[in-house]
């Protein structure tokens, strides 16, 4: 850098001003021209085989990519089903923010075909409950009116025995005990008819539907689903009020869970920003005793990374989801280099050196060992371009490029600073102690330090046996956000598992024997095909149903509403009388006691109002408790109207997503275990590879990706490894030399991994990253500290106490600071990797300062 010396220092405020000018322009070109793509999708490269079959599959079915997921739960069918309905139709009619919102068991042909679909058993069980209870219905049908279904409680209550009612009265008089209770708390309430029909009516399906939606993204944004998810949650909070305030609507699917996981990374990084700021500003101080240096660096760093956004800007034109983090290696680099370039001045400074001088001789000796730093640095982040993990490659062009750009800064801006902010020389230059003892202790104690080294790398070997990797995205995520729980409920259940597996056939045949082959697997609860959607014993079940139509009789279509005539308050006092009559025959009986207790309250409580409201609040029970039956009648009704299904009798819509246009045939592979459990989705993937290796779906992509990342974290591991020991060696011209330079990279590496089992943090998509950052400082501290040690071997002086040392040590202290804050974060990805990062840090730094001393044999020369 010696070209650079005499301009920066002649003309610092022309050096400052110029770069600011540069940042300046440079800051607006990225605002104008940097993308964001935080679509996972393209984080593997496209040319890897599982990413073929996953683009097959979604070329072929593009139903659901980008889509998310609302589970709809209510108390009732009809509360759910009022849910779905009502949501469902503002999203449609919003396509500003939704392309398209399906009810997977919905539209006019479940509604027409759906007793089809149960089993002779289930759907002869259905016919007898309502044949029993078409008398009730019947008589309803005549006058629908508070009076009426009273008057028929009443009769019911009176008759000789149970055997002699038209349904089994206890679910009605415990609905009847809700409604009146209820309306006595001034709270909604509406019968459900349906499940008094039909007492079975709960479960996935009835009281607990999906939808799915297909919102607009913008992959230009940070937050691509921002505007819709927004849009959505007005559209829920709309919905559920008045008698729908007790359904429940979840957010879940793959786009809720990243716009979540962008939420809680933004809110989570913000907070650890502040106290890693705090924290490295203190250690900065700590280490330079000057603010005037605080301040130089920070002004450095910032304009070195306004420059990095500028060339990622033009290499690549957008950061990805891995490459975003680039910032982080620029700043934990780059702080090394400021840190060993301002130390090193400090120690001229305090020696007595002028301050011009003390910066000519900081440049001059601290170029070759941050120059060889940097290259080091650049190699083990450019070792990942020749991989199949894009986002990582992407990362290695920008981050390695960044670190000449900051060591350019260092050279440039930093002491352009360093002249125009310089600090004060002491009076009387420094005589240091002999300190010898306790700064070289290292050395002094090498034998010790290398016995402890080589137990400790034994235990750390036996270790790495236990070493995990998880590779489900889901683990990374903050547990407690909405889309994660509900991704969890979902996955506990094998009907409603989002974790299923895709395969595809060329025609129908192949598809029935890949179903079979699949079906005789231990790990596969159910397989779907095409053919599951014509039910079987179709002939027998029409003739159940028509018989069933026959039995309920034609006015199943113009049911009327409730009447809504003035309601009297006889009927219910006559109901009183015919309880009390009934409890004297079967006073224990709990039911009829409940309901006898809330209607002397109700009948107590008519007493105080007004005419005009007990006639309001008369005709509101009506409502509750007949307002709900002429939909359920009416649904009935078109069931009843069932036809034999055939394949070409499908909706397209419904048919497209398992055969698609080119006639290829899909398969649904649903789990028999729960795949909340990692052993259990690894054991599901590769059992079901050994029927078709080219099996595909969200499981796949999870495994297979983090596979691809391992192999490529391989690769640049030995790429960065092989290159960077060949340029030490032709550099150092010693083999010694270079080993100690690789020794606490290596053995940082080693202990780190051993570490992930010690406290349980397996590698993952997230902390994985580390791996570039400890390579990088690894290598940065292994060559200061052989610098040094050369030195003290011919000139004497005490290690610790030198600005080489002491830069390795505050420079990994500040880059620990800026991630261990981040393992307090909710997001647990992000905690894994400022946990792995500081640990790892923490290590590289123990094993650069103490290991590499013991093990270089040199014994320091004593000053006189």
């Amino acid at each position: 850098m010696w070209f650079l010396d005499a301009r920066v220092i002649r003309f610092p405020w022309l050096i400052l001003l110029l770069f600011l000018g540069l940042a300046g322009l440079t800051l607006r070109y990225t605002m104008d021209h940097l993308k964001v793509n935080t679509n996972t999708a393209d984080m593997i490269s496209l040319e890897v085989p599982f990413q073929k079959n996953r683009l097959t599959l979604e070329k072929a079915f593009p139903q659901d990519i980008g889509s998310g997921l609302l589970l709809i739960e209510g108390l009732t069918p009809e509360a759910t089903s009022a849910a779905v309905d009502q949501i469902t139709q503002r999203l449609t009619s919003d396509p500003a923010h939704f392309k398209d919102v399906v009810i997977p068991d919905g539209g006019p042909f479940f509604a027409r075909e759906g007793l089809l679909y149960l089993s002779v058993e289930d759907l002869e069980d259905l016919s007898s409950q309502l044949a029993q209870a078409q008398p009730f219905i019947g008589r309803l049908a005549k006058d629908m009116s508070l009076e009426s279904l009273l008057s028929l409680i009443k009769e019911a209550l009176e008759a000789s025995n149970q055997e002699d009612l038209p349904l089994d009265l206890n679910p009605l008089l415990n609905t009847l005990n809700e409604a009146l209770k209820a309306h006595l708390e001034g709270r909604p309430y509406d019968l459900s008819w349906r499940q008094l029909m039909t007492p079975k009516a709960t479960g996935l399906g009835v009281t607990k539907r999906l939808v799915l939606f297909k919102p607009v993204l913008h992959y230009e944004e940070v937050m691509p689903a921002e505007s819709a998810i927004k849009a959505l949650d007005a559209v829920i909070a709309e919905t559920l009020q008045g008698t729908l305030k007790e359904v429940t609507v979840r957010k879940t699917g793959e786009v809720v869970l990243e716009h979540e996981e962008m939420e809680t990374i933004s809110n989570g990084v913000s907070k650890a920003s502040i106290a890693s700021l705090i924290l490295v500003c203190l250690t900065l101080w700590l280490a330079y005793r000057s603010f005037k240096l605080v301040i130089a660096t920070f002004i450095s760093l910032t304009l070195g990374l306004v420059f990095s956004l500028g060339f990622a800007t033009v290499a690549i034109g957008q950061l990805n989801l891995i490459s975003i983090g680039f910032a982080v290696l620029f700043i934990g680099m780059g702080d090394a280099y400021s840190s060993h370039f301002c130390l090193r001045y400090r120690e001229l400074i305090l020696e007595g050196t002028p301050p011009s001088k003390a910066l000519r001789l900081t440049m001059s000796s601290t170029a070759p060992a941050l120059l060889l730093s940097a290259f080091t640095a650049a190699i083990g982040l450019f070792a990942f371009i020749p991989t199949r993990y894009s986002g990582v490659a992407e990362l290695g062009i920008i981050a390695g490029a960044s670190m000449f750009i900051a060591l350019f800064t260092t050279f440039t801006v930093l002491p352009a600073l360093m002249k125009i902010l310089p600090i004060n020389p002491p009076k009387k230059a420094l005589k240091g102690k002999d300190r010898s003892r306790l700064s070289n202790w290292p050395i002094t104690h090498a034998i010790t330090v290398r016995r402890i080294t080589f137990v400790l790398g034994l235990l750390a070997l036996g270790l790495m046996l236990g070493v995990e990797v998880d590779f489900n995205p889901i683990n990374l995520r903050d547990p407690d956000t909405e889309s994660v729980k509900t991704f969890k409920t979902l996955l506990a259940s094998k009907d409603t598992s989002p974790m299923s597996l895709a395969a595809l056939a060329p025609n129908e045949q192949e598809a029935e024997r890949l179903k079979a082959q699949f079906e005789a697997l231990s790990t596969v609860d159910q397989v779907r095909t095409l053919k599951d959607l014509i039910p079987e014993d179709q002939e027998e079940k029409i003739d159940l149903i028509q018989n069933l139509a026959l039995i309920m009789g034609s006015g199943l279509e113009d049911f009327p509403p409730p009447s809504g005539q003035h309601a009297s308050i006889n009927g219910l006092k006559a109901l009183n009388l015919a309880l009390e009559h009934r409890l004297a025959k079967v006073p224990d009986d709990p039911i009829l006691q409940a309901l006898n207790e809330t209607l002397k309250g109700f009948l107590s409580a008519v007493k105080g109002w007004p005419a005009d409201d007990e006639a309001s609040r008369l005709q509101g029970l009506e409502h509750s408790l007949l307002g709900g039956l002429p939909k359920v009648i009416q649904d009935l009704g078109e069931s009843l109207k069932a036809e034999p299904i055939t394949e070409t009798s499908l909706p397209p819509d419904l048919l497209a997503r398992w055969r698609s246009p080119e006639g290829l045939y899909r398969l649904q592979i649903m789990p028999k275990e729960d795949l909340n459990h990692l052993n259990h989705l690894r054991a599901f993937i590769v059992e079901a590879q050994t029927v078709d290796p080219n099996v595909t779906d969200l499981p796949v992509t999870y495994l297979e990706s983090m596979n691809e990342v391992i192999t490529a974290f391989k690769e640049a591991f030995t790429i960065a490894f092989l290159a960077t020991t060949i340029i030490l060696l032709l550099v150092l011209r010693s083999l010694r030399d270079t080993l100690l330079v690789l020794l606490p990279l290596l053995l940082a590496s080693l202990f780190t991994a051993a570490a992930t089992v010690l406290f349980g943090v397996p590698f993952n998509f997230a902390n994985i990253i580390a791996l570039p950052l400890l390579f990088g400082l690894g290598v940065d501290s292994g060559i200061h500290m052989t610098h040094r040690l050369h030195a003290i071997q011919h000139e004497g002086g005490n290690l610790l106490d030198t600005s080489e040392a002491k830069g390795v040590f505050y420079g990994a202290l500040t880059t620990i600071f800026s991630f261990s804050s981040l393992a307090l974060t909710s997001h647990q990805g992000t905690a894994s990797m400022g946990l792995l990062l500081s640990i790892g840090l923490l290590l590289t730094l123990i094993c650069a300062l103490v290991v590499l001393p013991a093990f270089s044999g040199i014994k320091p020369r004593r000053t006189p």
